[in-house]
């Protein structure tokens, strides 16, 4: 299961793994907390008729999931629809709607439903500062590590029976990975997703000793780049790694990172599966679903 801010937000840090999942057999819930409606739009033909985009980015953006979460091939796909907060320091933080101002134990109650209807061995979100210090992201962050500890507890007893998630990730973007992509957009001349800033200054990128886990993707890595071009709101078809032969983009960034936060399960670090030391329990196959709650 991975629990994620915005639209897009899925794919961009765990879309290789959502397919790698999908071609083992593996079950995959996604969970999509915001309505995304004060994102950036990107794609020209929307930004052109930004006044008229603008009112639907919601449903626009709720499609684009669902294009993407097919393309990848995600199980479950849920909306909670919490009002997008913006930026942080913006003044739409403390909108009413804004899922930064959400009760945080009303949030957690609703992953806690999810978790133990879906039933995961394993559970992924964002680190404590949510990537790049996003009011979404810490609050999608807290509410997933509250919910994981919760929902093996006599805790919402409304909630479902009681499961026991085994382990917990946060995405992770090593130093050296985005040294790697600035080193070769700068021989290419092209733009770095990380811009120009100093990468060792990059509150955005994760230390590499904190890294446990790398999982090879290049599988899944042609999935992933349409699942990306379906996010056409959010992704212009200028992004960086569609400006080079799909080929290389997978060699050279065909894996996605990862820290393993909590784990209940015997099993040893650096490791190269998310579900490495999981036992298995057997479930039957979930269809493919999607629903509001």
């Amino acid at each position: 299961m991975g629990v994620h801010a915005h639209a897009d937000d899925e794919t961009i840090t765990m879309g290789g793994l959502y397919a790698v999942c999908a071609d083992r057999g593996v079950s995959v819930c996604n969970i999509c907390c915001t309505d995304g409606k004060l994102a950036t739009i990107f794609d020209p033909e929307m930004k052109e008729k930004e006044d008229e985009t603008r009112p639907n980015l919601p449903e626009i953006r709720e499609r684009e999931l669902r294009d993407a979460c097919a393309i990848l091939g995600v199980s479950e796909l849920h909306f909670l629809r919490y009002g997008d907060s913006g930026m942080a320091g913006e003044p739409t933080n403390t909108a009413s709607d804004a899922f930064w101002m959400a009760p945080l134990d009303a949030v957690t109650q609703r992953l806690v439903e999810h978790i133990r209807r879906f039933r995961p061995h394993v559970v992924l979100t964002y680190g404590g500062y949510g990537d790049y210090g996003h009011p979404d992201h810490i609050q999608a962050h807290r509410a997933t590590v509250l919910a994981m500890e919760a929902a093996h507890t006599p805790a919402y007893k409304d909630a479902g029976p009681p499961w026991r998630v085994q382990k917990l990730y946060y995405t992770a973007f090593p130093r050296s990975w985005a040294i790697k992509i600035m080193e070769m957009a700068k021989a290419a001349g092209l733009d770095s997703h990380f811009g120009s800033e100093d990468p060792e200054q990059t509150l955005m990128l994760t230390p590499d000793e904190w890294v446990t886990t790398t999982i090879d993707c290049r599988s899944g890595m042609s999935r992933k780049l349409n699942a990306l071009r379906a996010h056409r709101s959010q992704i212009a078809p200028d992004w960086p790694w569609f400006q080079i032969p799909e080929e290389i983009a997978t060699e050279h960034f065909g894996d996605e990172f990862f820290q393993l936060a909590i784990s209940r399960t015997p099993g040893q670090v650096p490791e190269t599966d998310v579900f490495a030391g999981v036992s298995a329990a057997e479930r039957e196959p979930v269809s493919l679903a999607s629903d509001s709650r």
